[in-house]
């Protein structure tokens, strides 16, 4: 885009001085379409300086940014990488990232080619593959670093998990704990994607005590998903 402003400019500059008659116009329009020019080319140069660079070696991928700190994959965590589509969940919204499931670690894919990144990759040795039994850790980490909605996503792609609790409770199903941390978050901003999150969560949570091993633990979560219900119904 300042790449085409700045030949327009330039084109104006030409065509404007050339029909001035005097000395004083042509000086004008070099300083009126001079300080255009710049201020394209000054665009360029901070657009430039931001965009994301990602590089890729045997052991290492690392994204840059501007000035920011780098953020990396490495393989001593995990070999098997997934790219995940853009995020629309739950009024959140993101690019597509590059993950190294297993691990927690996700780099998003801004203004770069997913079809590009992934050649590269697999250029280093890299696979791309791994399925629910990596994901799962991924959003038991996700759920416990407030990224909900990413959470879900994962349980979209790789669920359902029926059968997983979080770590923190045997009896609340993971799925049920990531829909209602969504639903909570969209409250204030759209009620009735809060309402379907409880819903959904509810749904999980009444899945997951029916596989309960025991009366004591079909009771306890019953209990959750009656809570649930009640949130989808307020």
């Amino acid at each position: 885009m300042f790449g085409v402003f700045t030949l327009v400019w330039a084109l104006a500059l030409a065509a404007s001085v050339g029909a001035q008659p005097t000395a004083t116009g042509k000086v004008t329009a070099s300083v009126f379409f001079g300080v255009l020019i710049v201020a394209s080319i000054g665009g360029w140069l901070v657009v430039n300086r931001r965009r994301s660079q990602l590089e890729v070696s045997h052991d290492l991928i690392t994204r840059h940014t501007g000035s920011a700190a780098p953020a990396t994959l490495s393989r001593a965590h995990g070999e098997s990488l997934r790219i995940l589509p853009r995020l629309r969940e739950f009024s959140v919204t993101g690019p597509e990232r590059l993950i190294l499931l297993g691990s927690g670690g996700a780099l998003p894919l801004t203004s770069m080619s997913s079809g590009e990144v992934r050649r590269a990759c697999e250029a280093c040795g890299w696979r791309f593959d791994g399925g629910s039994e990596l994901a799962v850790r991924d959003v038991q980490r996700w759920l416990h670093a407030g990224r909900p909605a990413e959470a879900a996503q994962l349980i979209e792609l790789f669920g359902p998990f029926s059968e997983a609790a979080t770590d923190e409770d045997a009896d609340t199903s993971l799925v049920a704990a990531v829909l209602e941390d969504c639903g909570d978050r969209a409250l204030r901003r759209n009620r009735a994607s809060a309402r379907d999150a409880y819903r959904r969560a509810a749904a999980a949570q009444h899945a997951f005590a029916s596989r309960a091993s025991s009366a004591a633990e079909s009771a306890n979560r019953t209990a959750q998903a009656s809570r649930l219900d009640s949130k989808a119904q307020s």
